[in-house]
C-alpha cells in the first residue's frame, strides 16, 4: 500500500516537517492518528516487528533518537519511505543521526548531511519558530529553523516568528503549513518583522553564506565557534548575535588581547611566583574548550591554532616565563594534537621530561600538571608537525 498524496522530501527540510507534511496532505490532524494508519497499513508479515518499535510521538520520529537498536529505526523509516513513494536514500538525507565525534566539553553533536553540530543547539519541537514567506513560497518547514542559533530567515530578512499576536503559538504540532493562523485566522504575512543586521548576518553565515569580516570556514565549524564563544567568552549571553559578531569581526588580535590579559591580570594577583604557576592558574579551561570545534587540527581549527600562534611567539621567539607553566597531560596531548597514552610514551622514551623529577612513589595522573610549556611547544617543533597541524598554519590566512 502507499499514500494517495505522495509529496517528496527537500533536501533543506526537516524529517518531522516531511512526516507532518505527509499526515496532513493525507487528511490526518495528528501524528498519533497518522501512526495508528501506518501500523494497520503495513504487511501481516512485518506488522509485529514494525510496529513495536514505531515512535508514539514525532519527537522521538527522528534517527538520532535511536537508543536499543538502530536497525529497527532504520526499518522503520525504509518502510515509510515505501508508503511515500520516496527512496530510504532521500529520507535518510534529511534525517538528524548521531555524530561520531564530539564538540569541545565531550558534547554531543548531531550529523546531517555532511555538517556536525552541537546537539545543544536543536530546539524542542514545540519551541520551533517559522517562516511564514517560506511557509506561503515553498510549503514546508526547514531544517534550520531546529536551531537556537538560527534566528532569522536569510532568504527573506525577516526574524523567525514563535506566535501569532492573538497568543496562539505556531510550533509545528498546533500550525498548519499555512500563511494564516490556525486560531483567529490572522494573516501572519502581516505580522511579520525585519529581523536585526545582527541575526541575518550570524543566520545566513551559519547556512553556509560567505560573510566578509567573517571565517570562511567550513560548516561544522562555524557551529563550533558559536559553541566557543558560549562557553568560553560569554556564557551568560543567550542573545549573543551582536556579540559573535563584534568579536569576530575583531579576529584574532581579539582574542590576543584576551591572552595578554589574562596573563598581566594573574601575574597583578599572584600568590605564586612565575615558575610555580600552572596554565589553568593563567588560562583556565582554555584549552580544553577549545580542542574540538568539532576539528583538533591546526589546519581546520582556527581558535586552537590561533592559540598555538600566541604561545609559540611568546615562548619560542620571546622567551616569555610562560614557558615555564606546568601542564597536564591532557593540555599537552591537545597541543600536540595526540593522545595521553602517547604523552605518557614520550614521557617513557624520555623525549617529553617532567618539569620537576617525580618520586619514585608518586603516581602522576593525566590531570597532574608535571610538564613544562616550553618543552611541549618544542616537541611540536621537533617531532609533532604534520600536514594539518604544522608551523605554517600559525599565520592566520584570513
Amino acid at each position: 500500500m502507499r499514500y494517495l498524496i505522495r509529496p517528496k522530501p527537500h533536501s533543506d527540510e526537516s524529517l518531522e516537517f516531511y512526516m507532518l507534511r505527509v499526515a496532513r496532505q493525507n487528511g490526518y490532524s495528528d501524528f498519533s492518528t497518522f501512526i495508528k494508519s501506518i501500523k494497520s497499513s503495513v504487511t501481516t508479515f512485518s506488522s509485529g516487528r514494525f510496529g513495536s518499535f514505531l515512535p508514539q510521538d514525532i519527537s522521538s520520529a527522528n534517527l538520532h533518537h535511536a537508543q536499543i537498536s538502530s536497525r529497527r529505526r532504520i526499518d522503520m523509516l525504509r518502510q515509510f519511505a515505501d508508503l511515500t513513494g520516496c527512496t530510504l536514500s532521500e529520507l535518510l538525507d534529511i534525517c538528524l543521526a548521531r555524530g561520531a565525534v564530539t564538540f569541545s566539553k565531550k558534547r554531543v553533536s548531531l550529523y546531517r548531511q555532511g555538517v556536525n553540530i552541537p546537539l545543544e543547539e536543536l530546539r524542542p519541537l514545540d519551541e520551533i519558530p517559522v517562516c511564514p514567506l517560506c511557509i506561503k513560497e515553498r510549503g514546508y518547514g526547514r531544517q534550520l529553523w531546529h536551531f537556537r542559533s538560527y534566528t532569522a530567515c536569510h532568504q527573506h530578512d525577516i526574524a523567525l516568528m514563535q506566535h501569532c499576536h492573538c497568543g496562539a503559538s505556531l510550533n509545528m504540532f498546533d500550525q498548519t503549513f499555512s500563511d494564516t493562523c490556525h486560531q483567529c485566522g490572522a494573516s501572519l504575512l502581516e505580522q511579520v518583522a525585519l529581523a536585526s543586521e545582527a541575526q541575518l548576518i550570524l543566520s545566513a553565515w551559519l547556512a553556509g553564506e560567505v560573510i566578509d569580516h567573517l571565517p570562511d570556514v567550513w560548516l561544522s565549524h562555524r557551529w563550533g565557534l558559536v559553541h566557543w564563544f558560549r562557553l568560553y567568552i560569554a556564557p551568560a549571553d543567550c542573545k549573543a548575535e551582536d556579540s559573535i559578531l563584534s568579536y569576530f569581526k575583531a579576529w584574532p588580535n581579539i582574542l590576543f588581547e584576551k591572552l595578554k590579559s589574562d596573563c598581566a591580570k594573574t601575574t597583578e594577583l599572584a600568590v605564586l611566583p612565575a615558575d610555580e604557576m600552572t596554565f589553568q592558574d593563567v588560562f583556565g579551561q582554555l584549552l580544553s574548550v577549545s580542542c574540538r570545534l568539532p576539528g583538533s587540527a591546526l589546519s581546520n581549527n582556527i581558535v586552537l591554532r590561533n592559540i598555538v600562534r600566541f604561545l609559540f611567539e611568546e615562548v619560542i621567539d620571546k622567551g616569555s616565563s610562560l614557558g615555564d607553566l606546568a601542564i597536564n597531560s591532557i593540555e599537552a596531548a591537545i597541543l600536540l594534537n595526540t593522545t595521553t597514552e602517547q604523552i605518557a610514551s614520550l614521557y617513557d622514551q624520555g623525549i617529553l621530561q617532567t618539569k620537576h623529577q617525580l618520586k619514585s612513589s608518586q603516581i602522576a595522573t593525566v590531570i597532574s600538571p608535571i610538564f613544562r610549556l616550553s618543552d611541549v611547544l618544542c616537541c611540536w617543533l621537533a617531532s609533532y608537525q604534520s600536514e594539518t597541524s604544522n608551523r605554517r598554519y600559525l599565520v592566520s590566512r584570513w
